[in-house]
């Protein structure tokens, strides 16, 4: 399989489709590891993590009341325990303790992943993790929506996947849709019921709701595994065994050791199979292209320059639409600020007479400033859940838009060369996460010192602590305005590089798309004379490479090949 794509590689650069060759480097990455990836998938607070941490026998994995795994995290066998994390900007990863971990996955520390976490991979000694990597992914369909997206973003890299549902409430709509998403990109779907104690005598009632739903929404018939990882955790801590997650675990144990290797090796086979289909397409489309009479291509060829004409007008409005969507979340974000600040000023100010009153100007300093951190704190939270999921609804959208777009234009170049367009093969488009972080320092503008300078430190005691609350007052005030602006200003900063992130994903979609449909009948060109023939020899020399590249992916799935180079 190394070697199938190695040639999928090439053959990529040779046709200067970089989507596709990036593609063909993300999965021969994943080869040299003999493990089944197993992405622990599901709503929010469903208890993913909390699962995790019961096949790990320990409590590693943060959790919590509110949404909290904001990056996904992969599990693997590893003696010593070790942490692992990927910057995005940094060229070797960092170990941490594995009590470090909340500091990177966790919403709570890491908000919308300002910090840039690209990976992160832990190490941990449980039997339970042999010849298994388990990825435990952020919620999908909580307030962040960034969270969504990466969740969905982990599923390229699933050779089987487990979605954990429950029972308060039942499997929703918003699952099952996921569910088909998991389906389409894995060859395995175990469904976990978990805090299967919740559902008491409605457990027999709830299974077959949940079993019934998989079986009408995907047309497949899965088995639901109930189980409450809090009461197995429990269990453990005990020194004993939870009935339930013993025969979760069985089941995993028994799939990983009879069919993991065969169900590797078949999402292996079907990602690359797929990328060889993408790649064939665009063979065919400049083979089609240059055996056509000259006369007929350079009509057809002036067809699709007008038909790729009115798709890049339809294209440039999306910007423009992009930047009025923007524009009114940035004021939406900053009238939400301003409503934030109304409502907390007069208690902010009410903090003055116990500044005033404390003795030590280091006290009253930190005092003032964790005050500060904590109503700034809280806007910013509130303020970035508002962001996430406006700017995960406009991600979303302008994907589809785009998505329309791109198909046509491949359409139109398939069409153009006599070719079915049931040969379309196009990429998924994701727009970049936000990250974010409307970060803004809260240290104060002025001095807290200037306020008691020696002429209010030489007044009598009573009168004294009423001129300094006086002034508290008007300094708290003075910089919870300033923080405001602050905030206002991260607003506007953060918001500008993710439009331009996602007008370039707009004009590169697009760029990409119309170049390598019209170089096809550009390669074709009269005025190129002599060089028809040897393109269309090349292009013939790189189907037949396809077309043994594709029989060399069969056979690595008859002999067990997926893991080396024989192929």
């Amino acid at each position: 399989m190394l070697d199938a794509l190695a040639s999928l590689a090439e053959i990529a650069t040779e046709l200067s489709d970089t989507v596709s060759e990036k593609l063909a480097g993300e999965l021969a990455e994943q080869i040299p590891s003999a493990q089944l990836n197993l992405v622990v998938a599901g709503q929010f607070k469903r208890g993913k993590s909390s699962l995790v941490n019961a096949f790990l026998g320990a409590d590693l994995m943060p959790t919590g009341a509110l949404p909290l795994t904001g990056v996904t995290t992969g599990i693997r066998y590893g003696d010593p325990p070790a942490v692992e994390v990927r910057m995005r900007h940094e060229g070797r990863p960092r170990s941490i303790q594995p009590s470090d971990l909340q500091l990177y996955v966790t919403e709570q520390f890491n908000p919308s992943n300002a910090l840039g976490v690209e990976r992160v991979d832990v190490f941990w000694p449980s039997e339970r993790l042999r010849g298994l990597a388990l990825f435990d992914t952020p919620g999908v369909g909580s307030v962040y929506e960034h969270n969504t997206a990466a969740a969905f973003a982990a599923l390229p890299r699933a050779d089987a996947a487990l979605l954990v549902v429950g029972p308060e409430p039942p499997i929703g709509l918003e699952e099952l849709e996921y569910a088909r998403d998991i389906v389409a990109s894995s060859e395995k779907l175990f469904v976990v019921l978990n805090k299967s104690d919740l559902a008491g005598d409605s457990l027999d009632e709830v299974l077959d709701f949940t079993r019934g739903s998989v079986a009408r929404a995907l047309s497949l018939d899965v088995e639901v595994i109930p189980v409450s990882a809090t009461r197995a955790r429990r269990a453990q801590a005990a020194g004993a065994q939870d009935t339930e997650f013993a025969r979760l675990e069985a089941t995993l144990r028994r799939f990983v050791d009879e069919a993991g290797e065969s169900t590797r090796d078949a999402s292996f086979r079907r990602r690359a199979s797929l990328l060889a289909q993408r790649l064939n397409m665009l063979v065919s489309l400049r083979l089609s292209a240059l055996r056509m009479p000259s006369d007929e291509r350079r009509r057809r060829r002036g067809a699709l320059g007008d038909a790729l004409q009115t798709l890049d007008d339809r294209a440039r409005p999306l910007e423009l639409a992009l930047d009025d969507d923007l524009s009114r979340l940035a004021l939406r974000l900053q009238d939400f600020v301003e409503r934030q600040y109304d409502r907390d000023l007069g208690a902010f100010k009410s903090h003055a007479a116990s500044l005033a009153s404390m003795r030590s100007s280091a006290d009253r300093e930190r005092r003032f400033e964790a005050l500060l951190a904590g109503v700034v704190g809280e806007w910013r939270s509130q303020a970035l859940a508002l962001a996430d999921a406006q700017l995960g609804t406009c991600a979303q959208k302008y994907a589809r838009l785009l998505g329309e777009i791109e198909r046509s234009i491949w359409k139109a170049g398939l069409e153009a060369a006599n070719l079915g367009v049931d040969a379309l093969a196009t990429t998924d488009i994701a727009f970049s996460p936000a990250n974010l972080t409307l970060a803004a320092s809260l240290v104060p503008t002025s001095g807290l010192e200037l306020l008691i300078g020696f002429v209010v430190g030489a007044l009598p005691a009573g009168l004294r602590v009423g001129v300094m609350t006086r002034r508290y007052e008007r300094m708290l005030g003075s910089e919870l305005d300033a923080a405001k602006g602050k905030l206002r200003y991260g607003i506007s900063r953060d918001l500008d590089p993710w439009r331009r992130s996602a007008c370039e994903t707009i004009r590169s979609t697009i760029r990409h798309a119309r170049e390598s449909v019209f170089s096809a009948f550009e390669e074709a060109d009269p005025a190129r004379e002599g060089k028809e023939d040897e393109t269309i020899v090349r292009m013939g020399r790189l189907q037949r490479r396809l077309e043994a590249v594709h029989d060399s992916i069969e056979y690595s799935g008859a002999n067990g090949a997926v893991n080396g180079s024989e192929i």
